[in-house]
């Protein structure tokens, strides 16, 4: 289990929410095993995909070849947490996931940098007063409402900010300021972005990260997330320039209902599709209710919108619904905008297990989604899922 200076590192949601139901999540639905002073946890979450354009039917489970897409992110995977306590109230935190991790899907198969790499995350935390914490190590980024993590996740897929706006990990160090009501977080280092970017390789100039973060009440809580540094443009991944991302996220519980925002704002210079600056948008609209102890359900909508300049997502990726909505050429200006429908049933049948059935409707403004069955291409898409996660 997670001591609680490391959970104000890697948690993905907000404060008070992560430390009240979302991290300790994995505490709930398993008995970490102790030897030796060091705790052992983990889960796995075998998953099935139907994908109506791309005829895809299967079940994923550990598949080292299978690309990091909408329908395929980070789920179907081992997942193992090692997590050492010291007598001074420090910690050193270490997961492994060998396929689907931020170590193996962030890079390219054969290069020299981090993919195949099983490391999830590596997180060191040494406490230097009661208030604050210094942190380092490869730390996910403490952006969004969404976990990366299966049991922590009230759906199977991720919202479209998670997969395509957001950054990924980053390695260096920083740290954490905890009083009352309120935590602020900050590191310095090299950040992770190939989801968006296509590039295999971290920065080469380190980013500034921080995250304000408000817990008001036990059912209120939210927070300020920011990066600025440089990242690699969409056309010429050796050439950073200056990216700045912001997000503002929250957690809101009333009785069996939680409901959880986002809101995105990027820009980055010469980093779109024609060569101009990038900028894009969007929000992520979550609500979960849990019926009993037994079933819950979840609804999801999510809008990003990356028209400016032909987009910096990616300048062909029909599998994912992003591309230019016209060739990509010097003088493109529309990218693509990019919605999403995503109905969860969530049940619990027995202790440290979830099952969850998943409906989603994704939808461009263009033909941007390939129909492996003709060869032509559509407006929108269809998936089914399927997952099981078991915790121990």
């Amino acid at each position: 289990m997670h001591t609680r200076n490391h959970l104000k590192i890697i948690r993905r949601s907000l404060a008070l929410a992560m430390m009240a139901g979302l991290v300790p999540a994995m505490a709930a639905t398993h008995n970490a095993t102790t030897v030796d002073g060091i705790s052992i946890s983990g889960y796995i979450d075998p998953t099935y995909i139907y994908n109506q354009d791309a005829q895809v039917s299967s079940f994923f489970f550990a598949d080292r070849n299978s690309p990091y897409t909408y329908y395929h992110s980070t789920f179907g995977d081992l997942y193992l947490d090692f997590n050492k306590k010291f007598g001074n109230g420090g910690s050193i935190d270490i997961q492994i996931m060998p396929t689907r991790g931020y170590g193996s899907t962030f890079g390219s198969p054969g290069t020299s940098h981090a993919a195949n790499s099983i490391i999830n995350a590596a997180v060191l935390t040494l406490p230097v007063s009661k208030e604050v914490d210094f942190i380092a190590g490869q730390v996910p980024a403490w952006d969004g409402y969404e976990s990366e993590t299966s049991p922590q996740m009230l759906t199977i897929t991720h919202n479209l900010l998670y997969d395509f706006s957001e950054p990924g990990y980053f390695t260096g160090a920083g740290a954490s300021y905890t009083s009352g009501i309120l935590t602020v977080q900050t590191l310095l280092g090299n950040s992770w972005n190939t989801a968006y970017t296509g590039s295999a390789a971290p920065t080469k100039a380190p980013t500034f990260e921080y995250r304000v973060s408000l817990a008001p009440s036990s059912a209120l809580s939210f927070g300020l997330y920011g990066t600025i540094g440089k990242n690699p443009t969409l056309t010429n991944p050796g050439v950073e320039t200056t990216r700045i991302y912001n997000d503002f996220d929250g957690t809101y519980t009333l009785g069996a209902a939680t409901f959880n925002w986002q809101f995105d704002l990027g820009h980055q210079t010469a980093a779109a599709a024609n060569g101009g600056n990038a900028m894009w948008y969007g929000t992520s609209l979550r609500a979960n209710y849990r019926f009993t102890p037994l079933v819950g359900a979840t609804l999801r909508y999510d809008y990003l919108n990356d028209k400016k300049n032909g987009g910096h997502v990616a300048l062909a990726d029909y599998y994912d619904g992003f591309a230019p909505t016209s060739a990509a050429a010097p003088g493109v200006n529309n990218g693509p905008v990019r919605q999403a429908v995503t109905a969860d049933l969530l049940l619990y049948p027995v202790k440290n297990t979830i099952v969850k059935f998943e409906y989603r409707y994704d939808r461009a403004n263009g033909a941007l989604f390939v129909d492996t069955a003709t060869g032509g291409y559509k407006k929108s898409n269809n998936v089914l899922a399927a997952q099981i996660v078991y915790s121990f």
